[in-house]
């Protein structure tokens, strides 16, 4: 007949209080880094889309000014 093997459960409560502790850890650094994040300014929709179009003619101009450039050499 097989023995099975003691469990020692105060060594198992030990490892999940360390676990639970480290939990606690990571939960406040989340909830501080969410703090450094989160603004509660309001974004206006008017602004979102004036910085999407400044970004369109800048790329737009960027492009024109690559297509301008006469190629130098043989490649």
């Amino acid at each position: 007949m097989k023995k099975t093997p003691k469990v020692c459960y105060t060594t198992l409560v030990t490892k999940l209080e360390a676990m639970d502790s480290e939990i606690m850890k990571l939960k406040e650094q989340i909830k501080q880094l969410k703090t450094c994040f989160v603004t509660d300014e309001e974004v206006c929709q008017d602004e979102i889309e004036a910085d999407r179009a400044a970004y369109e003619a800048i790329s737009d101009i960027c492009l024109d000014a690559l297509l301008d450039i006469e190629p130098k050499g043989d490649a």
